[in-house]
């Protein structure tokens, strides 16, 4: 598998630099030497030349770009020139566009440059090739090493049926906290420490705010479903909507007969033969591909608490798009960032910020600090967090242990909790950097434009940049310095990567075409990716993979799966009128995705009905799905429909 990945990343490069070429002739025996560098250190270095070493030499020349200056980092690929000039030898014409030859960033660097350095070094950043076992091990002893940093959660989490006063009693405001109190005491200096304990008490401020903006929260009044992840209890397809658990904890807050059957009737009928447990659950921890160096490890949730916690996200997802909280949190556009991202590299006003495992990180401390005001919220939380893991990636860290962080990746309440905390932090450490005496939602409104959170990436005013690493750090977050920007005209957020207001992210190639219909859908999406950076040398070579199928070619803005071009597309070789339908059609390869579904015998399939709640005009059937299956199917289809945009 690797050898054909070498192969086909070395053509692809190959063809990146004829398009380079294109663009830079001057340079055209400049990129033969390079070519013949890059092949060497491949016979070297085996397939981690491109995936590894070009992906580290690239994330180098990013913090070179926000620092203004080229500096030595004795990674491979980036040897010196000479003594005299310090850029790499490796892509030097195209470096000398950017950097002068003591390192200096030019006063108007080659933008052009920029985008083809950056190209060819992180062309391989997202290949799909099968991480390490010891990588996963380690990954796997950090996951646990960082959750025993963090500090126990009070008694309130692990009770079994608490009540509406316990969630209101037990956290303290941010700025009587005495955990957060003695973090701010360790900060030697004593006009830091004063301006930390004013960011607490805005801190409360903007948390409060918040909170009372989402408005109370009833189960009864959002949706209930399951969410497209694996669950703890078993691997492979299982009919969810038949519970085999349903703790104790769960019940306090989501009574079963009320949220977990279809009627009272169906819950009569089957809960004494479903043998359902109280215990407490455990989720699973699982590794899922992420990058060649290490993967992504998430958690496999125990159904029911998906099935509540989905109820959760429809609530803070809602009740987010519907408030002033969507000028800085949308869920599911992730353009805002982006957007304030090009924006802050344009003018360096805006600082982009990324942490480091900051899922791992949020504790129920902070949890239960920040959603204090709404204790039915946060009895809601408390109940559909699962308190224990499992797992069995690594043999040095046990099989099951309690988790002190609030949630893991797999829980339907991480993204949007911590999104939250993230923004209430920014607004917090923008208000005390800018001396407000008071924090009120009308001045909190007019930070639209300067605040944007996504997950774990922040973008805030650079003024206020550093106020904020500091309050990160008190409550037990971690910055990742290496994917934050604040200097210089190089930023980076939610995919997107920027230079004196240009997006300069690169296209990605992610595995050869194999000839299997998977291979093919993402080889067309990799060709319509370098298609759109007009780098038409690779797209035509990644055309040439699949020319054993029919892939139409079709307008950049056309919703038909096919080659994009911004030219009219040629038609097909095979054509036809259609005298039914009085139009033309042409004969090419589409994918046909069908998700066949094994029978339910009970009357879950009922239950699963009413919580899919399909359109009327749908031929609906239930039952438990497998594996989608993905075909390759010749039909014909209106020419039209290739040649218009959707």
């Amino acid at each position: 598998m690797s050898k054909s990945h070498v192969l086909e990343l070395l053509a692809v490069v190959h063809h990146i630099f004829q398009d380079a070429t294109y663009n830079y002739p001057t340079l055209a025996g400049e990129f033969v030497k390079d070519e013949i560098r890059l092949r060497r250190l491949v016979e070297s270095r085996g397939i981690n030349a491109l995936c590894v070493d070009l992906v580290r030499a690239g994330k180098h020349l990013d913090r070179c770009l926000a620092g203004g200056e080229y500096k030595l980092s004795g990674l491979p690929a980036t040897q010196r020139v000479s003594k005299r000039v310090v850029i790499p030898k490796f892509l030097r014409g195209l470096y000398l566009l950017v950097f002068d030859e003591t390192g200096r960033l030019k006063e108007e660097p080659d933008i052009e440059a920029i985008i083809f350095l950056r190209q060819i070094l992180f062309v391989a950043k997202k290949v799909e090739l099968p991480c390490p076992v010891v990588n996963i091990s380690n990954e796997v002893r950090e996951f646990y090493d960082v959750d025993l940093s963090l500090p126990e959660p009070e008694c309130f989490w692990n009770e079994s049926t608490p009540t509406l006063e316990d969630a209101a009693t037990f956290a303290p405001e941010f700025r009587r906290d005495s955990l957060y109190i003695s973090r701010v005491k360790e900060r030697g200096d004593a006009s830091l420490r004063r301006i930390l304990s004013t960011l607490l008490r805005n801190l409360d401020t903007v948390s409060r705010l918040l909170t009372i903006t989402l408005g109370p929260y009833q189960p009864n009044e959002w949706r209930f479903r399951h969410g497209p992840g694996a669950i703890s209890e078993r691997t492979g397809p299982t009919n969810k909507f038949c519970w085999s658990n349903w703790s104790d904890r769960l019940e306090n807050v989501y009574p079963i007969a009320d949220y977990g059957f279809h009627n009272l009737s169906s819950w009569a009928a089957r809960c004494d033969q479903m043998n359902i447990s109280s215990s407490e659950p455990m989720s699973r921890l699982i590794a899922v591909p992420k990058t060649v160096v290490k993967p992504r490890l998430i958690a496999a949730e125990p159904s029911e608490h998906q099935w509540c916690q989905q109820n959760l996200w429809h609530y803070f997802s809602n009740r987010t798009a519907h408030s002033w909280i969507s000028n800085f949190i949308r869920f599911r556009d992730q353009s805002w960032n982006q957007e304030l991202c090009v924006r802050g590299s344009e003018d360096g006003s805006l600082a982009t910020v990324d942490l480091s495992a900051a899922s791992d990180r949020v504790t129920c401390h902070i949890v239960g600090n920040f959603f204090r005001v709404n204790p039915r919220l946060l009895l809601s939380l408390q109940s559909t967090r699962t308190r224990f893991m499992k797992q069995a990636l690594n043999r040095n860290v046990p099989g099951e242990f309690p988790l002190r962080k609030f949630s893991t990746m797999g829980s339907a309440c991480t993204f949007p909790v911590q999104s939250l905390l993230f923004l209430g932090i920014a607004l917090a450490c923008v208000a005390t950097q800018r001396g407000w005496k008071r924090v009120t939602r009308k001045r909190l409104k007019t930070l639209k434009g300067q605040v944007a959170v996504f997950g774990d990436d922040i973008v805030i005013p650079e003024d206020s940049r550093g106020l904020l690493f500091e309050a990160l750090e008190i409550l037990h977050f971690k910055v990742n310095c290496d994917k934050s920007f604040w200097t210089g005209r190089f930023r980076e957020s939610c995919g997107v990567d920027a230079f004196r207001g240009v997006n300069v992210t690169p296209a990605f190639w992610r595995a050869p075409n194999s000839g299997k219909p998977e291979a093919t859908a993402s080889t067309i999406e990799v060709h319509n990716n370098f298609y759109s950076k007009f780098l038409l040398c690779t797209a035509s070579y990644l055309a040439t993979t699949m020319r054993g199928d029919s892939i139409p070619r079709v307008r950049m803005a056309s919703g038909f799966l096919g080659l994009k071009s911004f030219q009219r597309p040629i038609r097909p070789a095979f054509t036809r009128w259609n005298k039914g339908l009085q139009k033309a059609e042409a004969l090419v390869t589409t994918l046909n995705v069908t998700i066949p579904k094994l029978p339910i015998e009970d009357d879950s399939a009922l239950f699963q009905y009413f919580t899919e709640a399909p359109h009327p005009s749908i031929l609906w059937k239930g039952g438990v799905a497998q594996r989608p299956l993905i075909r390759k199917k010749k039909r014909w289809v209106s020419i039209e429909s290739l040649d218009s945009e959707s």
